[in-house]
C-alpha cells in the first residue's frame, strides 16, 4: 500500500533544537492515526512537522505527489471588524483546489455547500462565523477542511472547546467523512478514549521522558507500553476502568 506521508529518522524541534527523536513512520491512505499525549508533550509540534509548517531539526519528511491537506484546528477566530459568514470561511478550503487568478466555479460552490451540509449546518451558512456556538464553530471548520476535498483530514484536538454530546456528534461526522471518502485521518488528542474509540493506529509521545511509539492500535495499547507512558503500574483492567472514567468527564 503506498504511502501518503512518511517520516524517516526524525527529530522533532525549532529553530534547530531538538525536542524528541522519532521512529519511522508511515501514514498510509484509509488509516486513522491518534496523536496522544498529555499537555506539551511535543503532540503540536509534531503536527506542525508533519503538516510541513516548521521543518524537522533532523530526517526527512516524504509525500505523496499531490497529497492534499484538510486542517481542523483546535479554534478559529478573527478580526471582530470582519464579520466572515460560514460560506466565506468553508469557501477558504476550496482555494487548495482553484488555479492562481481564477475564481470559484459554480462546481467549486457545489462542493462548499456539500460539504456544510454534510455537517449539518447548511442553515447557518449565511451566519456570521463569530456569532456561532463552539460546537457550530468546529462544524464549520470541519466543513473548510473536507471542501478542498482532502487526502488527509488533520484535526487538532478538535473537541476540546466542545461538551460531551458535541464532542460524540464531532466525532461521529468524522468517522462518517473518513468511512464515505476514504481519506486517512491524523488527530491530535490527550484523551485515551476518545484515541481508542476512532484509531486504528496510535501514536504516544511524550518528549519530557523522551517517550515515542507508533504502531496499530492492538499493539499499542497493551499495559506496558501504557504503564511506560503514563509511569504507572498498570494492567488491562486499571487501563478500562481510566476509559470509563474519561467517558464520564
Amino acid at each position: 500500500m503506498p504511502h501518503l506521508i512518511r517520516l524517516e529518522n526524525v527529530t522533532i524541534g525549532y529553530e534547530e533544537k531538538g525536542l524528541l527523536q522519532t521512529t519511522d513512520l508511515a501514514i498510509e491512505r484509509g488509516q486513522f492515526w491518534g496523536i496522544l499525549g498529555p499537555n506539551g508533550s511535543g503532540k503540536s509540534t509534531l503536527l506542525k512537522t508533519i503538516l510541513g509548517l516548521i521543518s524537522p531539526v533532523e530526517g526527512a519528511i516524504e509525500y505523496e505527489d499531490g497529497a492534499v491537506f484538510g486542517y481542523v484546528p483546535q479554534n478559529e477566530s478573527f478580526d471582530q471588524i470582519y464579520p466572515v459568514s460560514v460560506f466565506e470561511l468553508v469557501s477558504m478550503g476550496r482555494y487548495s483546489r482553484v488555479p492562481p487568478g481564477k475564481r470559484l466555479t459554480a462546481d467549486d460552490r457545489a462542493v462548499i455547500e456539500d460539504s456544510i451540509d454534510k455537517v449539518g449546518i447548511a442553515h447557518l451558512s449565511e451566519r456570521t462565523f463569530r456569532s456561532l456556538s463552539g460546537g457550530e464553530k468546529q462544524r464549520s471548520l470541519l466543513a473548510r477542511a473536507i471542501a478542498g476535498e482532502p487526502d488527509i483530514l488533520v484535526l487538532d484536538e478538535p473537541t476540546a472547546a466542545v461538551d460531551i454530546k458535541g464532542e460524540a456528534q464531532i466525532m461521529s461526522l468524522v468517522k462518517s467523512i473518513k468511512q464515505e471518502s476514504g481519506l486517512s485521518v491524523l488527530m491530535v488528542s490527550h484523551f485515551l478514549n476518545t484515541i481508542s474509540a476512532f484509531s486504528d493506529h496510535i501514536i504516544l509521545i511524550d518528549k519530557d521522558n523522551g517517550f515515542f511509539q507508533a504502531g496499530e492500535k492492538s499493539a499499542i495499547l497493551k499495559s506496558e507500553s501504557l504503564s511506560a507512558f503514563f509511569g504507572l503500574n498498570l494492567d488491562m483492567e486499571r487501563i478500562k476502568e481510566m476509559q470509563a472514567i474519561e467517558r464520564l468527564t
